[in-house]
């Protein structure tokens, strides 16, 4: 992927890319499962030269969900995956030697939408939700920010209506009573006249939703070259929290929302949500754990620290 922006700025970690043309730059793949705010980082990295700083030329490849992700990895078409952490998990209670490197969300970052009419989570009781898929990271946020909520899953019926659009879109027929979308889609929300039940991400309750990962093997093998990744990961962090403007317009021309104000309100919801250093979440992992292990008996005493390895940060921590 070609670089989508290049700032010159004297007092951080980010560089013009030129400066490295003379370098001989490792070449690295990188899958990811959407073009969303939470894989944003990726592009931040390519598009203001901080792979190269760390040595690295990167190529994203983008996939279509967080499986192919997996796959992608695994058939070695990608050196590094960045999707949800509920399919790493399940891929590693699968036989596949895969690991979480970083940890980059360990909220639920998602907003709880209903029809206007819902004054209150509870009177989701008996109510139909609209989810992506009966598997994923999208039921598991809808049944747990309503447990959270107080609401229990087994009294709301899921039914599935596709991506983020197709949810509004079956709400504002009435044939749906409430769904999740990202902080993305608040513009087609607000427009849609639908109203923002709760902000998921003020729930506290830890869950690995987004991170990183790779072969356990190229951790072995090239564990310098899996440190640099990481470290140009750290840097797009840092780039993130202190230059909003820039960080904006990838976000823009990463995930194609143009509306300012949707841009605006994604950005800062995520700005609270990327860790640093980004370690995997021990908690937030159980969490999962935990959930998955309702639709599938092979998770059920997975041991967490069977599916993470944090030496890589520690030691650029220590470094």
């Amino acid at each position: 992927m070609k670089a989508l922006l290049i700032f010159t700025i004297a007092s951080t970690a980010v560089v013009s890319s030129s400066v490295y043309a003379q370098k001989d730059l490792t070449p690295i793949k990188i899958a990811y499962a959407a073009p969303t705010v939470d894989n944003v980082l990726i592009a931040i990295a390519d598009s203001q030269g901080l792979f190269e700083k760390n040595g690295l030329k990167a190529e994203l490849i983008g996939m279509r969900g967080g499986v192919q992700v997996i796959q992608g990895v695994l058939s070695g078409s990608a050196d590094f995956g960045q999707g949800g952490g509920a399919e790493t998990i399940q891929a590693v209670v699968s036989g596949i030697d895969v690991a979480l490197i970083a940890g980059l969300i360990p909220r639920m970052h998602y907003l709880l939408v209903t029809r206007p009419e819902t004054s209150q989570p509870a009177d989701l009781a008996g109510k139909k939700f609209a989810v992506a898929s009966l598997v994923g990271t999208v039921i598991i946020v809808a049944r747990r920010s309503l447990d959270a909520l107080g609401v229990p899953p087994g009294r709301v019926t899921f039914l599935v209506a596709g991506p983020p659009q197709d949810r509004i879109l079956a709400l504002v027929s009435g044939n749906m009573d409430a769904t999740v979308v990202a902080p993305e889609s608040l513009a087609a929300v607000k427009k849609s006249g639908l109203k923002v039940m709760k902000d998921l991400s003020e729930i506290p309750e830890p869950i690995q939703l987004t991170a990183l990962f790779t072969m356990r093997k190229t951790i072995r093998e090239k564990r310098p070259l899996t440190k640099s990744f990481l470290a140009a990961i750290q840097d797009a962090i840092v780039f993130y929290r202190t230059r909003e403007k820039e960080s904006i317009e990838v976000i823009e021309k990463f995930t194609g929302v143009k509306d300012q104000d949707a841009l605006k309100a994604s950005y800062d919801f995520h700005k609270k949500l990327f860790p640093l250093p980004p370690y995997p979440s021990r908690e937030g992992i159980q969490t999962l754990i935990n959930q998955l292990a309702i639709d599938d008996p092979k998770v059920k005493g997975a041991v967490v620290n069977n599916f993470f390895d944090s030496s890589l940060l520690e030691e650029l921590r220590t470094k």
